[in-house]
């Protein structure tokens, strides 16, 4: 179901999309992320690893979807927050999560639906918990006044400020899709937040498409697009794919963590296309 809260909103601007004037030194983008804080701090650490050898600024893009479903979403926003792993910059894309936060952190009587996509998990994350056994739809206007109590002011200016995505060279990063070949002014918001990512498949461009949002076992990569999530919060993995000025193959880093005590270990794989 794309409009979870009523009728689709009217898309009055173009959505907000970045354009690089040059490539950095590599790009790393990293999948949905689902408020799984420590598989993302294991992976900015494998990130940093990596990059460690190439010289220059690098840059990490997180493709949407940062919250929801997993145990932390507070403490991931909060990392988002602090500053990059030195030598490294760092962007945050909208995922359609981040616009159903938006959309109740406006009207949480108005938007319930959304506790039932991953948002009750995110709301506990911010030590938020329901009056009973009932839920948080049991709370009533109680609940509008301790979301607005709980959720930092950073926190909802950080999810207001993102942007639906990014152009490097020939690499178009979305949280879930975007249209090939056609200028950021003609992106569709629906497209980029929902998709779906499979209409790249058929594009005529030598665009490539980055995104994640449709979770897959290993990274996907085609001659149009690289899919990057692998479902953290159910398989416990976390994957990015390197992608360097040079247009070499891809490079794919993943972790993973079998349970809660155990540290996340690091792949490494080289992707020919």
């Amino acid at each position: 179901m794309r409009w979870l809260f009523g009728r689709k909103p009217a898309e009055t601007a173009a959505p907000k999309i970045l354009r690089l004037a040059g490539f950095p030194a590599a790009i790393y983008a990293i999948g949905d992320i689902h408020g799984c804080l420590s598989l993302f701090q294991q992976l900015e650490e494998a990130i940093i690893v990596d990059g460690a050898a190439l010289p220059g600024r690098k840059l990490i893009v997180c493709l949407g979807d940062v919250i929801d479903r997993g145990p932390d979403s507070a403490g991931v926003v909060a990392r988002l927050l602090d500053p990059a792993p030195v030598g490294f910059d760092r962007v945050t894309l909208r995922g359609n999560h981040e616009q159903m936060f938006e959309q109740f952190l406006a009207a949480p009587a108005r938007n319930l639906r959304w506790l039932h996509y991953g948002g009750a998990e995110t709301l506990r994350s911010y030590a938020i918990t329901p009056e009973s056994g009932a839920g948080f739809e049991a709370d009533g206007a109680l609940l509008s006044h301790k979301v607005q109590t709980a959720i930092p002011a950073a926190h909802r200016q950080f999810l207001a400020a993102l942007p639906c995505g990014l152009e490097a060279g020939r690499y178009r990063f979305a949280h879930a899709g975007y249209d090939l070949g056609a200028p950021a002014a003609r992106q569709s918001q629906e497209r980029l937040l929902w998709g779906p990512p499979e209409l790249a498949d058929h594009s005529a461009s030598d665009q490539v498409l980055v995104h994640g949002h449709i979770p897959v076992d290993q990274t996907l990569v085609t001659s149009r697009r690289i899919n990057t999530d692998l479902g953290a919060y159910l398989s416990g993995q976390l994957g990015a794919v390197r992608l360097m000025p040079d247009g070499s193959a891809p490079k794919v880093i993943s972790v993973s963590q079998t349970n809660t005590a155990a540290p996340a270990a690091a792949a490494f794989q080289d992707i020919e296309e």
